[in-house]
């Protein structure tokens, strides 16, 4: 086996071991393992791109037309599904343990998407580190009317697949942008013992009961408490007064610079802590980026059938979790070293300045494609790990900086 090879044979071994040693025909395995490969070979979801990227790289030495019939006929092969091919994969790669001992809650996003005009995604993903992680899904035709109660349906089932991957046990925060603050969406998540952050539209005719049993409008709430930048307010009552009123707690505040305030509704308690949880569902756009413009280029994809789509979409997510655990090592060595340092310099004092801060011009995607990319070529080695871990970190755009800013600080401080 060479060098090159690497990325495709330790694939097919991730694969089998996160979806079940024999449960999935070995064959399966290999075509998806082929499909993921040629992802991150490509950068890119066009199957023209991709078999060529799979020529380049040695993982196969026949005729790029012929790569090319193999990934079709791997879109093809009915087995390969979310079910037994991906969820598997979330139980056992992804570090849940580490929340369930710190008793810590997992925040997750639900939000919708598009391929251009062929195809509607609704999905759930896990928000960690600055991006998000597919967890399920559900398509549709984009431009196509759906039949009465097939819009929940599609909600359920995309809710029951979440329910199989996080832990039982595990608390769990749904946030959703301001088309989801309706009683539908929030019974739904509630029934299930899930939390729920979602953003209300401020100046819709939502009546809220306040403590005292008093009713106000919502509009006229946020218009006195929180009319002007710098301005906050939370409350404790009862919302949705024409499905019988739902306890719920409203969380608002207009900062700086921004155009209008956030207000967000919850079942949680209202602290302001609840706008931290909010704040994550933003990370479910970097997922969809990946998908598209930074990773793998879904609206230039020439696969249209719904079925076709669907395994295509088990593929990218694959691909996508693959790199995120990649990046996320390489963020994690790059954080140590800079913590290594500043720890360095309390005994041995730089005889310089350490270099200025900068911000993390990349995201873990990118970082992460780059080394699988380097790792195809032969130019790098796998991770020794490829759980993804710390699940309830910040931002790593948002750790790298004050990393850096600690370590000049402390480095000043030694040295004066």
């Amino acid at each position: 086996m060479s060098v090159k090879e690497a990325l495709y044979p330790v694939t097919v071994r991730q694969i089998e071991a996160a979806t079940g040693s024999g449960r999935l025909r070995i064959t399966t395995v290999r075509r998806l393992a082929l499909l993921v490969v040629g992802l991150v070979a490509a950068k890119s979801s066009v199957v023209g791109p991709m078999a060529g990227g799979l020529w380049e790289s040695g993982v196969s030495t026949v005729l790029v037309a012929s790569i090319a019939r193999r990934l079709r006929r791997v879109l093809h092969d009915p087995k390969l599904k979310a079910e037994t091919c991906y969820r598997p994969a979330l139980k056992t790669q992804v570090n849940w343990d580490g929340l369930l001992k710190q008793g810590t809650p997992v925040v997750l996003a639900l939000d919708e998407s598009s391929q251009e005009e062929r195809v509607h995604r609704l999905r759930v993903s896990l928000t960690s580190w600055g991006t998000g992680v597919p967890l399920a899904w559900k398509i549709w035709s984009q431009n196509t009317p759906l039949e009465e109660g097939a819009y929940w349906a599609a909600m359920d089932e995309v809710l029951a697949q979440v329910a199989t991957i996080v832990p039982a046990g595990l608390e769990v925060i749904i946030t959703a942008d301001r088309a989801y603050d309706i009683p539908p969406f929030i019974d739904r998540v509630a029934a299930r013992g899930w939390h729920w952050v979602v953003r209300l539209k401020a100046n819709a005719a939502t009546r809220f009961l306040d403590a005292q049993h008093r009713e106000h409008a919502v509009k006229s709430r946020i218009r006195r408490y929180v009319g002007a930048p710098g301005q906050r307010w939370k409350a404790r009552g009862r919302l949705f007064k024409k499905a019988g009123w739902r306890p719920a707690s409203i969380v608002a505040v207009w900062a700086a610079g921004t155009q209008e305030p956030l207000v967000v509704v919850t079942d949680l308690p209202p602290r302001w802590e609840v706008l931290r949880s909010y704040d994550r569902r933003f990370w479910i756009e970097a997922g969809f980026k990946a998908d598209k413009s930074s990773g793998w280029q879904w609206e230039d994809s020439q696969v249209t059938d719904l079925e076709h789509v669907e395994r295509l979409l088990v593929a990218m997510a694959w691909a996508t979790l693959l790199v995120l655990r990649l990046g996320l090592h390489e963020a994690r060595v790059s954080l140590l070293a800079v913590a290594r340092a500043t720890r360095a310099s309390l005994t041995h004092p730089a005889p310089r300045r350490p270099p200025k801060p900068q911000p993390a011009h990349e995201s873990l995607l990118t970082i992460g494609l780059r080394l699988a990319r380097r790792w195809l070529s032969g130019s790098a080695a796998p991770p020794n790990s490829w759980t993804l871990t710390h699940l309830a970190s910040t931002a790593w755009t948002s750790r790298w900086r004050p990393a850096q800013s600690h370590r000049l600080v402390f480095a000043q401080t030694v040295r004066s």
